[in-house]
């Protein structure tokens, strides 16, 4: 009897032994399964107001071609900006697209062909343009914070429009983006992006549009240089 009793002790330590084991492992595989979720690079959205909480997403832009006119190539930065004060006066809005040297562009367009007004009209101001291509490399950078998913819906709507040139259907697509994902709390970074697209959307002569787009690329290079800790 002494005997059953100390078998049935026994028994019942054994089992609470496995019982414990069981017990430990499973609250260790939960843990492990938090952790390994929580490492990813892009933080999960959470409603707070209509808001996306903080995150920080790796996106990538890929090639793009556009056609552009040329209208100086300059030793210094300073005849750079001279001549865009010149423009500017004549109430052209140009950029600078390279540095040292520095390039001065004005328009956008998908083909040569479409700058071949905006050519002579500058020649009929005096100011000598060339048509020029612009290739753009794959770019990848980190886009961070409040409006990340807006930021980058935006972005790649201009390099589509850098691609296939300015229509009604990419105009529109960024009017539906704006006003499904900015809400009540427009991220400032984009404000003047969302406004270059306002102001293309109230052209319906093509040729002021080749004029104005090319604000969108500039626009756009600053808030990625942004991004890319680069601020020039």
């Amino acid at each position: 009897m002494k005997n059953f009793e100390r078998l049935r002790i026994l028994a019942a330590l054994v089992l609470g032994i496995i019982g414990l084991g069981l017990l430990t492992w499973g609250i260790g595989k939960v843990y492990l399964e938090l952790v390994g979720h929580s490492g990813g690079i892009t933080a999960q959205k959470v409603k707070n107001g209509g808001r996306p909480a903080d995150q920080t997403d790796i996106f990538v832009l890929s090639k793009a071609t556009f056609w552009t006119c040329q209208i100086g190539i300059f030793k210094s930065e300073e005849n750079a900006q001279s001549c865009l004060k010149q423009l500017k006066e004549l109430s052209y809005s140009g950029g600078i697209i390279s540095h040292n040297p520095w390039i001065v562009v004005l328009g956008l367009g998908h083909t040569a062909e479409e700058l071949n007004g905006l050519k002579q009209a500058l020649a009929e101001k005096g100011i000598h343009a060339l048509i020029k291509q612009v290739k753009l490399p794959e770019r990848t950078f980190r886009v961070t914070g409040n409006g990340s998913h807006l930021t980058m819906e935006l972005l790649a709507n201009v390099n589509a429009i850098l691609q296939e040139g300015i229509n009604s259907q990419r105009l529109a697509e960024e009017f539906q983006l704006w006003n499904s994902l900015a809400g009540d709390y427009s991220p400032s970074q984009l404000v003047q992006l969302h406004n270059i697209y306002n102001l293309l959307r109230e052209k319906s002569d093509p040729e002021e549009q080749h004029l104005l787009g090319l604000s969108l690329y500039f626009e756009a290079m600053r808030i990625i240089n942004k991004f890319s800790g680069n601020n020039s």
